[in-house]
């Protein structure tokens, strides 16, 4: 009997091999190819939905409010008044000055209005009563402003609420010793309220402000614009700061060498280079 070749046989075992080789990667890519889209491009994504028609417009900005971001609140500049420069107050955050009248640029220096966080840089922010508060600040802010020799006369208090912001008011006049000098006024207002009590130390950032309306016989105080000007305020909170931007990718790399940045105020620096009777000792 005739035995078949082995060459034979291991050519038509490897011809049959690669045909199931090749018919095993074309169904593979059959079963593959059906799931890949015709187009290569990424399907949109669906289109943001109309406005409603019906819902309501956002209140138009309240003409002359105007945003104290250093005191955390807002308010409303009375009519023939100002925003004018802070940055030289002793205290609070906001400035108003009369606007001059016609055919002159300087402002009456008897009336001025000062608006600001009511806190423990004023006595007054030690008084959790509202009343009291007022009180107080309207009277030791009478004596920084007009630290003359007078008598008090025509006190008046009156309670303040601005949108549900509790708060007081408290208004007088002196009439002072030098008969040369105009009758001053003081009036001074109060809105917010104090920590609960309870509350840890760090969330203790009282939301009370002060209003304090300067003027004299000459520029008398607006007792109902006061009241009006303190009952407008209302917290407010700044927008964060905007992102840095990303870093340039074509920027040089940091210099190894130099030196590290001074440390911010109040950041302690470790001492490494004392001298030896300084050290503690061992």
């Amino acid at each position: 009997m005739q035995q078949p070749d082995s060459t034979t046989r291991h050519r038509w075992s490897t011809a049959r091999k690669l045909a199931i080789a090749t018919v095993t990667a074309a169904t593979a890519v059959a079963l593959v190819l059906p799931g890949v889209p015709a187009s290569a491009d990424p399907v949109p994504p669906p289109p943001a939905p109309p406005p409603d028609p019906n819902a309501p417009a956002p209140p138009p900005p309240e003409p002359g409010r105007v945003d104290n971001a250093s005191g955390g609140f807002s308010y409303v500049v009375p009519a023939g008044w100002k925003v004018s420069d802070a940055t030289q107050l002793s205290y609070g955050q906001a400035l108003l000055t009369k606007i001059p009248p016609a055919g002159t640029e300087q402002a009456p220096s008897d009336t001025s209005v000062l608006l600001g966080r009511l806190d423990l840089k004023l006595f007054a922010g030690a008084e959790t009563d509202n009343t009291k508060a007022a009180t107080r600040l309207a009277s030791d802010m009478g004596e920084f402003f007009m630290p003359f020799a007078g008598t008090r006369v025509g006190q008046e208090a009156v309670p303040l609420d601005a949108a549900g912001m509790p708060g007081a008011a408290s208004y007088y006049e002196v009439k002072f010793t030098d008969t040369t000098k105009p009758t001053g006024q003081i009036w001074g207002g109060v809105v917010g309220s104090t920590p609960a009590p309870g509350t840890p130390r760090g969330q203790r950032t009282p939301e009370r402000w002060f209003v304090v309306w300067l003027g004299s016989a000459t520029n008398p105080v607006d007792k109902s614009a006061a009241t009006t000007l303190a009952q407008s305020i209302r917290p407010f909170t700044p927008p964060p700061p905007p992102e840095p931007p990303p870093p340039d990718p074509n920027a040089p790399p940091p210099d190894p060498n130099a030196p590290a940045p001074r440390p911010g105020v109040g950041v302690p620096v470790p001492v490494t280079d004392a001298p030896p009777e300084m050290l503690p000792p061992a």
